[in-house]
């Protein structure tokens, strides 16, 4: 039914906890694909040992470091029906992917199924990481394909691809963030819609934006957020004109001014 690629670097404390809550999935009809690019630590073998026959871990010696790469690795020996790419700081309650599969179940096989998530931050300088505060419910449900042309909506760990649908999609290796909202833009441009799963077995892990362990790219690299977006809406045109005052609305509220009539 479903390949988990999870593309990972230097962080093995982190990847098993990912895989701890694949391992403690309801729901075990998924093969895994680890591709990490780095050679640093032992491969976590006690866990990977739950899915004798089911993984594949891949190191990627050539090109540089950086998911894009290594999803795009992942996704060339992926055999499920559907595609998730799952960050290796982020972890599923153990009924996501058993309520995944009973949305697919219902036979009209969605080409990109979304949910929602909840947020846990944590200090990361001390191991295993120590969660700071509830974690938080965020719904996306009012998430539409017109809106992911405006804004990066949904994080990659809650999407499901079918996997007809990423023939000929692959990642920018060159962008430093928001390769995962460039790719999700690609599948769109092929004409693909967007379904909605109310559930929020999806857990992204954060450390708060000033810290230094770990840290997201997105929270290191603000200064370019601007640039790449725009970079974004040039190479992914809006489908009708109310994306694109959208999108000139969202800038000119940052009181950034550009003429975005033809993207």
């Amino acid at each position: 039914m479903f390949t988990i690629i999870i593309p990972t670097h230097d962080r093995p404390v982190l990847l098993q906890r990912t895989l701890e809550s694949l391992i403690a999935q309801t729901c075990q009809d998924f093969k895994i694909v680890i591709v990490s690019d780095s050679a640093t630590y032992i491969p976590p073998y006690n866990h990977l040992a739950h899915f004798s026959g089911r993984f594949d871990y891949v190191l990627r010696c050539s090109g540089r470091p950086g998911p894009a790469p290594s999803r795009d690795m992942g996704q060339a020996i992926a055999t499920g029906d559907y595609i998730i790419f799952l960050d290796d700081d982020d972890t599923f309650m153990p009924d996501h992917l058993a309520k995944l599969k009973a949305r697919l179940d219902q036979g009209d096989r969605p080409e990109l199924l979304f949910c929602d998530l909840q947020v846990q931050f944590e200090n990361r300088a001390v191991t295993p990481p120590e969660p700071q505060g509830p974690t938080h419910k965020v719904s996306i449900a009012d998430a539409t394909d017109d809106s992911v042309y405006i804004r990066n909506r949904i994080p990659n760990s809650c999407i499901a691809y079918r996997r007809d649908v990423l023939d000929g999609v692959t990642n920018n290796p060159d962008m430093v963030i928001y390769e995962d909202w460039d790719f999700l833009l690609s599948v769109l441009q092929k004409g693909c819609t967007l379904t909605h799963v109310a559930t929020d077995g999806v857990v992204i892990h954060k450390t708060p934006a000033d810290a230094p362990e770990n840290m997201r790219r997105g929270n290191s690299n603000e200064e370019l957020v601007v640039k790449v977006m725009m970079e974004l809406y040039i190479r992914h045109p809006a489908r009708n004109m109310e994306t694109r005052l959208a999108r000139q609305a969202l800038l000119a509220s940052a009181n950034l001014h550009f003429d975005l009539s033809h993207f």
